[in-house]
């Protein structure tokens, strides 16, 4: 949303433990960082570690090779920011120290200097990503569809069952994997 003066005006967000949350974050400088199978399986082992320790409910999600998209809701008395660390910095670590090792033509492209002059290997864009709260069951299987669309939306694949790094094929086949998603949870959302 621009104000009148064409700056971006910074929606509110709540942390009331029963909403759900949109968030998107991207790679640094949007490159296509997971298209690396490896990364995205170690995304995957990050995301299920930080749904252990946080209790967060998951209803969709999707890598593409330049961003993620996840919809869930954060347990009781966690914020969502407390959840994006948890799976970003572990991952983020993983993924660094691996370029090192295996793919150090990598490094400069995830070489970022800091406001302060400290220079730093980043995988993510700074900041927390996009985050939006979802009020209604409407806005939610919206948001549903819309992830599971949008490695077709990217061209990635022709339908969203083709894209292994999506919950499509978990709501389609009743199985969780490589995720386990939380369908119960959407009833007491009101889905």
């Amino acid at each position: 949303m621009l104000t009148d003066r064409g700056y971006r005006k910074r929606r509110k967000r709540y942390e009331d433990g029963a909403s759900a949350r949109y968030l998107t974050f991207s790679c640094f400088h949007n490159r296509p960082f997971l298209l690396n199978i490896q990364a995205c399986e170690w995304l995957v082992e990050s995301v299920r570690t930080a749904k252990t320790k946080h209790a967060f409910d998951l209803w969709a999600w999707v890598f593409v090779p330049e961003h993620v998209h996840l919809l869930l809701r954060p347990g009781e008395s966690i914020g969502v920011g407390a959840v994006l660390r948890a799976i970003k910095e572990p991952f983020s670590k993983r993924y660094a120290a691996w370029s090192r090792r295996e793919a150090p033509h990598l490094l400069g492209q995830m070489w970022d200097v800091q406001p302060n002059g400290k220079g730093t290997l980043r995988f993510w864009q700074r900041g927390g990503g996009y985050d939006r709260n979802i009020w209604s069951e409407t806005e939610l299987r919206e948001k549903i569809n819309y992830i599971h669309a949008n490695s077709v939306r990217r061209g990635l694949v022709a339908s969203p069952g083709e894209w292994v790094w999506s919950s499509y094929r978990a709501w389609e086949s009743g199985t969780d994997f490589p995720l386990a998603l939380n369908r119960g949870s959407l009833d007491l959302f009101g889905a």
